[in-house]
């Protein structure tokens, strides 16, 4: 069967034209470009692996940006007692949590959305308030923090922010 390749590190088959191995997460782009390759990369035995890109991550995730939308910041923390990845564009704040190479959103606003929000970057934790949910995030980066407020006070549609 000509439509399926094997992945090189679970020997899982997946379609020929897969960039990721949907069992591992093995990427099959061609991470030698430009340098010589091992005898056992040219045979197709080993893939030295390489870090994906931001947007190659989002792009896993299906988390598109909308044209000009600007990614401000995307780093880990806690959400409402969940492990898994803040991002804050200049119009959006997305929190996807990580299932074992899978990522399920556990919620996404927009800012203008956003009825309260509360900065607290001493302890590093953020509170957001939208119509009927309430989002308790931690471990929050401190230029994460800066980054939302300089949104908010730019006038990105919060009604209420509390700085402690």
């Amino acid at each position: 069967m000509s439509d399926v390749k094997t992945c090189p590190d679970c020997a899982e088959q997946v379609l020929a034209a897969a960039r990721k191995c949907r069992f591992c997460g093995y990427r099959f782009d061609d991470p030698g470009r430009g340098r010589t390759r091992s005898l056992l990369e040219r045979l197709g035995i080993f893939r030295p692996h390489r870090p994906a890109t931001l947007d190659e991550v989002l792009a896993d995730w299906g988390f598109a940006t909308e044209e000009s939308e600007q990614v401000g910041s995307f780093g880990v923390a806690v959400a409402d007692g969940r492990r898994g990845y803040l991002l804050l564009t200049d119009r959006r704040v997305m929190f996807a949590v990580d299932l074992r190479r899978r990522q399920e959103t556990l919620f996404e606003y927009r800012l203008t959305t956003l009825k309260e929000v509360e900065l607290q970057p001493g302890r590093r934790r953020l509170v957001l308030v939208a119509a009927g949910s309430r989002h308790v995030i931690t471990g929050v980066a401190p230029s994460a923090l800066r980054r939302l407020d300089e949104l908010v006070a730019d006038g990105a549609g919060t009604t209420s922010v509390r700085r402690r």
